[in-house]
């Protein structure tokens, strides 16, 4: 497999260091790559939550963590680490800098069967993700994504997609991470990362599945998990995007979000942040 280096992970490169003693196989059959950011070493629920499921449904876990305290991550103390290899980095470039550096850091990873790209900006699960990493495992499709957007362009949301071989091992897959660079602006992220990127592979002529889509829930110009966060947690995603529990002025109505959650779902939901 070529070398992927890029000016941005070598820079950061003396600064990234392994947490624990646990490593990725050279040759993983199901791989999660993890972004995690938080202020504190304290795992979320969330997090911890995301993990057990991932790790029970047979991936192992490279968690690439951008907290900026030293000190080493806190785990519940009956998770199973067994499969989680834990990577250190600044806290520079956002979800896409983290999933740069570990494929960078951990090229294996692209040898996987399947392989899904996560970040811990959700509140939950919520309950079990059997349906969800089902439906992925059972695609015909090269790449997979739990939520279709068309906020902007037709997109996957980032937060939790899956691909499969032909992806991985394909030039332009590898490429693409090698040029990710920093961005202060979160639209030109989205666009250039997140949109710009699955366009690519449109272009390349891999074809994509999704669990939900969002002209299921909401019209063609809201955010699923923002407007339509209620009708998605209907149709079975388990998640709730954490901005909208914390900014009860983002939408209209966000205020009643703890209330439908705690009456429908018995979820306390800041029991689930750090």
């Amino acid at each position: 497999m070529t070398q992927l280096r890029s000016l941005f992970y070598e820079t950061m490169r003396p600064q990234i260091r392994w947490e624990g003693g646990t490593r990725v196989p050279a040759s993983p059959d199901k791989v999660a790559v993890v972004a995690q950011y938080s202020t504190t070493a304290r795992v979320s629920r969330s997090l911890a939550a995301l993990i057990q499921e991932v790790t029970e449904a047979g991936y192992f876990v490279l968690l690439v963590s951008a907290c900026p305290v030293d000190a080493p991550l806190e785990w519940p103390a009956d998770l199973d680490l067994e499969r989680v290899a834990v990577l250190r980095k600044p806290n520079i470039g956002y979800d896409f800098g983290s999933w740069a550096v570990g494929i960078q850091h951990v090229p294996q990873v692209l040898k996987a069967r399947l392989l899904l790209q996560l970040n811990d900006s959700l509140v939950g699960p919520l309950w079990s993700l059997e349906r969800v990493l089902n439906d992925f495992e059972q695609t015909p499709h090269d790449w997979w994504g739990m939520v279709r957007s068309h906020q902007f362009a037709p997109h996957m949301q980032s937060y939790f997609l899956g691909f499969k071989p032909q992806v991985l091992q394909s030039q332009p897959f590898q490429d693409f991470w090698t040029r990710v660079s920093v961005h202060a602006d979160k639209h030109e992220i989205i666009n250039r990362y997140e949109v710009g990127f699955q366009r690519r592979l449109y272009n390349e002529g891999f074809t994509s599945g999704c669990f939900l889509d969002s002209r299921e829930i909401v019209a063609t110009g809201d955010n699923p998990m923002i407007q339509g966060w209620q009708q998605a947690l209907e149709a079975g995603v388990p998640f709730v995007k954490r901005e909208l529990l914390l900014n009860s002025n983002l939408i209209p109505g966000a205020d009643r979000v703890p209330q439908v959650l705690e009456a429908e779902y018995d979820v306390h939901w800041r029991q689930w942040l750090p």
